[in-house]
């Protein structure tokens, strides 16, 4: 199909991201409009990078062609159909039509014959992080697990009761039965204007609590370190973090 005249735009590169390896191939720039103001890549990648390489600034691009986003949505629902996509892969399709703009949770919805409320459920999904998503395809979890871990907060969390699934085999009942056991040893604060009051006294539970601080740390990317000293009378908790002085004075 011709594209019209009207359709092509003088676009500045660094406005526009890939969306996926299939936007290499193709000798024409086609890109659609994100709801951010930027553009996602669909076509004509190598040519792209060969002009960034080269320090153009913009390129003149097709944008907004429905013909090619049509045969995204076509493809994906035939990998739906034939049930030859993996679930992690079909939340990252939704994520990706989504944030190019191009249709809502309900059009997609009404596109593919899922309810919104599914497309929410595998959109959840992206929330797992990168990492354990990977842990989850290199230790073939099906879908039932990721939605497990969903209820843990933390990636190093998440990625310890993976660990303990796949050494022990856990069945995903099983599973459930862990984060249950792993989120009823943390302290629940109680919202409100009251002051937050503890549910248990177990010590073990605010140690968990720091724990999960020193955590958060780590992924930050800073080399925190917890020691756990439990005597017949107190229990001590010892934490190390570099500190980075500022030495021009």
């Amino acid at each position: 199909m011709q594209a019209s005249a009207e359709q092509v735009q003088w676009i500045p590169i660094d406005e526009i991201t890939q969306a996926d390896e299939n936007a290499d191939a193709g000798d024409v720039v086609q890109v659609i409009r994100r709801a951010d103001g930027g553009y996602t890549l669909l076509s004509g990648g190598d040519r792209l990078r060969r002009m960034r390489e080269a320090g153009q600034l913009c390129v003149d691009a097709l944008l907004n062609p429905s013909v090619r986003m049509e045969e995204r949505i076509s493809r994906l629902l035939d990998r739906l159909v034939r049930g030859t996509i993996h679930y992690l892969d079909e939340a990252e399709s939704y994520r990706e039509l989504l944030d190019s703009g191009i249709c809502s949770v309900q059009q997609l919805s009404d596109r593919i014959g899922r309810t919104p409320q599914t497309v929410r459920r595998k959109l959840r999904l992206m929330e797992l992080g990168e990492d354990v998503r990977e842990l989850l395809r290199r230790h073939a979890l099906c879908e039932a697990y990721a939605h497990q871990l969903l209820r843990l907060p933390g990636q190093q969390g998440r990625a310890r009761v993976i660990r303990h699934v796949t050494e022990g085999g856990l069945s995903v009942k099983e599973t459930e039965k862990l984060v249950d056991d792993v989120l009823s040893r943390m302290p629940v604060p109680v919202t409100g204007q009251r002051r937050m009051k503890p549910v248990m006294r177990d010590y073990r539970l605010y140690l968990n609590a720091i724990r999960g601080i020193v955590e958060q740390m780590e992924e930050a990317g800073l080399e925190a370190h917890m020691q756990v000293n439990v005597g017949r009378y107190v229990a001590e908790a010892r934490i190390t973090v570099p500190v980075f002085a500022n030495r021009e004075r």
